[in-house]
């Protein structure tokens, strides 16, 4: 199965690292092919037409004033149907250089929640930040990009504060987004919760606590669903062979590769191949 990764286009319509555009808009690649980004998206539908998406392996269908996100290294694939709507494409770097590096702990969080639904006035509120911040982007004026970069943090905020709406979202999730960015950089090749209560300065004990009181899940549990995404990632992409996956991976064998996709998954690698490919026909 063919596989990109798409990058931002960095010609006409680049703003130093982020694209903001209408839905229906012209993409420089075929999105109706499983694909990966090395940016980040958000995509608000103003209206739905009965298109659908697949983000990492799970189908949504797009739904009217719903807001999507996809991060960088996420499997995406978009089928439209007439949906209309604002995209918005920005990239790790223009987060870095010009927003509070509390945007960065936000954005973290955002990969949970793919698929946002508003409340009338917070998709108004929403609906009216982004026309101001695509009116903004379209003026290419010498001072565009500073308001660009402030319209963009309020959307950002805006849509943050939609994820703290969402169940099961606990607001005393400061270690958490710490740890999700440490296991997101560092998983192919630390899988030792120890190695992460370290790097954090605080016991395996402890972390295990705030992560189970957070997420709901143990630190343990985490960094296994963080791997097994990979696989399903790389599963999907070029024709990679089980053991060019394992290698890239750092399993200790390919037993070991072989036997962590069967007890998380029930299936054979070669089974759960076959059914990511179904997935994406």
């Amino acid at each position: 199965m063919e596989f990109k990764t798409h990058r931002l286009d960095i010609n006409a319509k680049n703003f130093n690292g982020i694209i903001v555009d209408k839905i229906p808009h012209e993409n420089p690649y075929d999105f109706t092919k499983i694909h990966r980004h090395d940016y980040y998206e958000i995509l608000l539908f103003t209206e739905g037409a009965g298109g659908e998406q697949i983000i990492d392996f799970v189908k949504y269908k797009t739904r009217e004033k719903t807001l999507y996100t996809i991060s960088p290294g996420q499997v995406h694939l978009l089928k439209r149907a007439g949906e209309n709507g604002f995209s918005i494409q920005f990239t790790k770097e223009f987060l870095q250089l010009n927003l509070p590096s509390a945007h960065h702990e936000w954005i973290n969080a955002l990969q949970s929640h793919p698929e946002i639904a508003t409340s009338k006035e917070s998709y108004d509120r929403l609906h009216g930040l982004i026309i101001d911040l695509l009116s903004v982007f379209e003026e290419r004026t010498e001072l565009s990009f500073h308001k660009v970069v402030s319209y963009f943090s309020l959307v950002l905020i805006e849509v943050f504060e939609l994820v703290n709406d969402q169940p099961g979202f606990r607001k005393d999730t400061a270690p958490a987004m710490q740890f999700i960015a440490l296991v997101q950089a560092h998983f192919k090749t630390q899988r030792n919760v120890q190695y992460y209560a370290d790097t954090m300065g605080i016991s395996a004990s402890k972390l295990n606590t705030e992560i189970v009181h957070s997420l709901g899940k143990s630190p343990k549990q985490i960094i296994q669903e963080h791997l097994l995404i990979e696989i399903k990632r790389l599963l999907t992409v070029n024709e990679l062979s089980h053991k060019e996956i394992s290698f890239d991976l750092n399993f200790d064998s390919q037993n070991s590769y072989n036997r962590f996709i069967k007890v998380n998954t029930g299936k054979t690698p070669s089974e759960l191949k076959q059914e990511l490919i179904e997935i994406h026909k």
